[in-house]
């Protein structure tokens, strides 16, 4: 099995603040001990074992655990309208940032459909982490993704038992590479990559996350006032400004 990347560096919107800016409380609540990641998906390659489309795959499996999370039945693209979509950022595949991602996705969509917005989250701060899994569904991430990553994940597919990804002591970095967080245990983050769920340690996290955003679904959007007291005018209105 070829196990493909793809993710470009990290590109920090000018003008847009991390979500926790646009709360009314200052800071969200505090996130469970322990965050279940959903089951009965069948998450899929995506195409990245032949391209390096993970920034657009993890957009599709932010939608299948949206459907799962929030008991919707959004529609989940062909391998075709998704290879399709990547070939539109990327036509040379040479892979996406996922800043410009999320912004498409905003507007005009992805797949057909848009998202209410998006926003940074602080990637060294594990609470935060916790809390854009557990209060929004998930969170889309970047790694420097290290050789070590990618055999312990062929490790975990040849013995059908969970392999955590920790730190390998010269583990050469391979690339950028996307992976969604949609759980989360004492262990570390609860991860979907190439179409598998795999325990990403806080340990690897502090030396290889790059990146992590938080995106606001339509579904929590329309639910209006939430406990999380989001302004969502705010942010919307400093994401048209980067649009603009």
């Amino acid at each position: 099995m070829t196990l493909m990347l793809g993710r470009k560096p990290a590109v920090r919107p000018i003008g847009l603040s991390d979500l926790r800016c646009y709360t009314a409380t200052d800071s969200f609540p505090t996130p469970p001990p322990v965050f279940a990641a959903p089951s009965g998906v069948e998450w899929g390659m995506d195409g990245n074992d032949t391209l390096g489309d993970c920034t657009i795959a993890g957009v599709d499996h932010l939608i299948a655990a949206w459907n799962v999370l929030f008991g919707v039945s959004d529609p989940r693209p062909s391998l075709s309208v998704l290879e399709a979509e990547y070939h539109a950022l990327s036509p040379d595949d040479q892979g996406c940032v996922e800043a410009t991602v999320l912004a498409d996705w905003l507007s005009p969509g992805l797949f057909g459909q848009t998202i209410a917005g998006y926003a940074p989250l602080d990637h060294r701060n594990e609470i935060e982490l916790k809390q854009g899994v557990a209060f929004l569904g998930g969170a889309y991430l970047g790694i420097a993704c290290p050789s070590s990553a990618q055999e312990q994940f062929a490790e975990q597919q040849r013995t059908d038992k969970m392999i955590p990804w920790t730190v390998v002591p010269g583990a050469q970095i391979e690339g950028g590479h996307c992976i969604v967080a949609v759980g989360y245990t004492a262990i570390g983050l609860l991860c979907v990559t190439w179409g598998s769920i795999v325990e990403v340690t806080w340990t690897f996290l502090r030396k290889y996350l790059e990146e992590a955003w938080a995106i606001v679904s339509h579904e929590l959007a329309e639910k209006g006032t939430d406990t999380l007291g989001l302004n969502l005018a705010a942010l919307q209105s400093d994401l048209a400004g980067i649009a603009s």
